[in-house]
């Protein structure tokens, strides 16, 4: 068995397109290879977790999105950071600082996973190392495994 590891992913454009209605976040419409991909992430050794800016949701909204995409289930609870929750957001080194502190590992045993360029390179500022994309993330992974 390999050395524990945590997956950190954005949600938006990452994961799913969010489906906002009347200024409101109400559905994530989930990319289809993205179950799948996430079910060959999961292993004893591999946690996964979200970092992501939600605006003004709050964690149970967020949570409620997650279960209604039929996400939530890949994901450990204490790795769910919401910037509206955490009071920081993707552009602060200290929101990934807070995400390796709650996996309880070392930064380059963290990997955060954004199509944003600007996110992954404040990711890559703390150690982790970073992924434009989901699939991409799934090679990084089964190479570090």
């Amino acid at each position: 068995m390999g050395e524990p590891l945590a997956v950190f992913f954005d949600i938006g454009d990452t994961l799913a397109s969010p489906v906002v209605t009347g200024g409101q976040l109400t559905k994530l419409d989930v990319f289809p290879f993205v179950p799948d991909v996430l079910h060959q992430m999961g292993g004893p050794t591999i946690s996964l977790g979200v970092i992501s800016n939600t605006g003004t949701e709050t964690a149970q909204s967020m949570r409620a999105l997650l279960d209604g995409a039929g996400l939530r289930a890949f994901f450990k609870d204490d790795l769910l950071l919401f910037s509206s929750v955490e009071g920081l957001d993707k552009r602060n080194p200290a929101f990934f600082e807070l995400a390796r502190d709650r996996a309880a590992l070392p930064a380059a045993r963290c990997l955060f996973v954004g199509e944003d360029e600007a996110e992954r390179k404040v990711a890559s500022s703390v150690g982790f190392m970073v992924s434009p994309h989901p699939l991409h993330a799934l090679h990084l992974v089964r190479e570090e495994s």
